[in-house]
């Protein structure tokens, strides 16, 4: 379902992670959606910068 600009993907997450996720967010003053959402977003610009330097190479 999209939400203006934000996408929100429906699947299970393992109960560990979900516990992990929520104390490294809650350390961090952020809600565990925030959390994941930023990691997502971290992740994707990285790949985006790999693969524009390997497009250059």
């Amino acid at each position: 379902m999209a939400y203006g600009n934000k996408v929100k993907f429906h699947y299970d997450v393992p109960a560990y992670i979900k516990k992990e996720l929520a104390e490294a967010a809650k350390k961090l003053n952020m809600t565990a959606t925030e959390l994941l959402s930023k990691a997502i977003e971290e992740e994707y610009e990285r790949i985006k910068k790999e693969i524009e330097a390997a497009k250059g190479d």
